[in-house]
């Protein structure tokens, strides 16, 4: 009798398996989401070509709209539109008061993801992807009106969960790290002002799964 009910309970445990695992490589397609959450933006954006003394603050609101293909269970492809929010810097240029700066930062980040399914509900994720920046930085140096734009291309990084309320519907949590600056000017092809920096993004979103 005890052994009729291991092998039933064994069974039951296989069958549990079998149709968890059904269940994750099923999760396929497309999918949309958005997130919101904090940027905190290096202070080496505005050292040494916007200011070369001051103060920063690369603290901010960011979010990302973006989308994708999971092909199965383990791979992915993701597309978002990402906006890092802004720097704030005042002090000088070698000697020169600057005062009301701000280094605005947004891209296109295409992205390889790799999940690690720990049930049918929940999974981690890594990702390896390229980020398409732009930086619009504005001050007043001397008090005379200063502008650039910069532009290039960086390496990203990110890590996460998510968690699925539904087939089509479930939330991620996300920490994602970007480089910017230090590219060229988007009008002239120059080397601009802004220096190479680290942005950390951290956001909770949700996603809804076709």
């Amino acid at each position: 009798m005890r052994a009729t009910k291991s092998i039933a309970t064994t069974v039951l445990v296989l069958c549990g398996l079998v149709a968890a695992s059904q269940s994750l490589a099923q999760e396929k397609g497309f999918y949309l989401g958005g997130s919101v959450g904090q940027s905190k933006i290096d202070s080496d954006i505005a050292f040494p070509g916007l200011i070369t003394s001051g103060t920063v603050d690369g603290k901010d609101t960011g979010f990302k709209i973006f989308g994708g293909y999971q092909f199965n269970q383990y791979f992915g492809l993701d597309l978002a539109w990402v906006e890092l929010g802004e720097a704030s810097y005042r002090g000088s240029f070698f000697g020169t008061p600057v005062t009301g700066g701000t280094v605005k930062l947004s891209g296109l980040n295409f992205s390889a993801v790799g999940t690690v399914p720990l049930n049918p509900s929940f999974a981690l994720f890594g990702k390896l992807g390229v980020f398409a920046w732009n930086a619009k930085s504005n001050d007043f140096t001397g008090g005379v009106p200063f502008s650039a734009t910069d532009k290039g291309a960086d390496l990203s990084v990110g890590l996460g969960a998510s968690y699925n309320f539904t087939k089509n519907v479930g939330v991620r949590f996300e920490w994602e790290r970007f480089k910017a600056g230090g590219g060229e000017d988007a009008s002239s092809g120059l080397p601009n002002v802004t220096s190479s920096a680290s942005i950390d993004l951290l956001t909770l979103g949700l996603v809804y799964k076709f």
